[in-house]
């Protein structure tokens, strides 16, 4: 399970310690070292965090923060770096891996259209990921969040690349290599497809099916136990009352769906039959915002049909469960 927690709780320190089986019967045990592989365990706690191999080259989240702050100054050459701090943050119980967002402190943006203006600001963040176990890559993602509720969408995948992340060479060696569009290209096509899918009239049968859509909501089946029922209808009762609250405030369109979602992601529900990580739902908002604003400009877009096959008519492979 995923927990949002403080980043101060993430910058811990990680020893490395050499793997041993203990073998043997009837009272006559002897200790056989494992070749090749080596224990990252949590200073604090005395936890260990993964197992990788020896050569595996060990990035502290502390250091990942330093490299995204290198991040930021070389993606947005107009900001000044030490103006990103690192403000959010999520790990799974076993702090095997961690998403870390640095936000700006001072820069928003702002729409001057006739509808949306300034009192609807966003400001960039970016993701850093990180891992103890070799699950996760070193990586960095740029994404926008809606100043006054918190609600974030990753919009630009990849922002940077890391050489050489997690093997033998010195952290100093590591070269950043950055992806990216500019901040102010990012943010002009970000704010056009916004204007666009506000502009996407949708009723509350096919915004539900498209929260259902992007989240990979569950379906109820006839032989469910009771508790699995009622945890479903719980789980569909809430993302409803949320639907509905931004549907007043933004109108029935797509503009709310999206902001559903990023709420959901945000503040994600107590219920066990909803195990999905902030990161993977930002992810997916964004990707559905920018294939909903395309798809859109194209002449006989049928909206019906293209909510629920979303994904198959992008090419993606539909990930597994979280």
């Amino acid at each position: 399970m995923k927990l949002q927690t403080s980043v101060h709780d993430l910058l811990f320190d990680v020893d490395q310690v050499p793997i041993e089986a203990v073998v043997g019967s009837n009272g006559s045990t002897r200790r056989i070292s494992i070749p090749g592989k080596k224990a990252l365990v949590n200073k604090l706690t005395g936890l260990v965090l993964g197992v990788v191999s020896r050569d595996y080259r060990v990035v502290t989240n502390q250091e990942a923060v330093n490299l995204a702050r290198d991040v930021c100054e070389k993606a947005f050459p107009g900001l000044s770096s030490v103006e990103w701090e690192a403000k959010r943050a999520s790990a799974p119980r076993t702090l095997s891996y961690a998403f870390i967002d640095l936000m700006h402190k001072t820069h928003v943006l702002n729409y001057w259209d006739s509808e949306i203006k300034k009192d609807d600001p966003f400001t960039p963040f970016l993701r850093v990921t990180n891992s103890f176990n070799g699950a996760r890559a070193l990586r960095f993602d740029i994404g926008f969040m809606r100043k006054h509720c918190s609600n974030g969408v990753i919009f630009e995948e990849e922002v940077a690349t890391i050489k050489a992340s997690h093997s033998k060479e010195a952290l100093a060696q590591l070269k950043i290599e950055i992806t990216s569009r500019s901040l102010p290209q990012m943010w002009d096509e970000f704010s056009k497809f916004l204007t666009s899918v506000r502009s996407i009239t949708m009723t509350s049968d096919q915004s539900t099916l498209a929260l259902k859509t992007v989240l990979h909501l569950p379906d109820p089946k006839p032989e469910d136990k009771p508790v699995r029922r009622e945890g479903l209808t719980a789980l569909a009762s809430d993302f409803s009352s949320r639907l509905d609250g931004y549907q007043k405030e933004l109108g029935p369109n797509a503009y709310a769906v999206f902001n559903t979602l990023t709420d959901i992601a945000a503040r994600p529900p107590e219920n066990v039959y909803f195990q999905k990580e902030r990161d993977t739902i930002e992810k997916r908002s964004g990707r559905w915002l920018k294939d909903l604003a395309r798809q859109n400009q194209t002449a006989g877009f049928d909206l019906n049909a293209w909510i629920p096959t979303w994904e198959a008519g992008s090419g993606r492979q539909i990930p597994g469960k979280n």
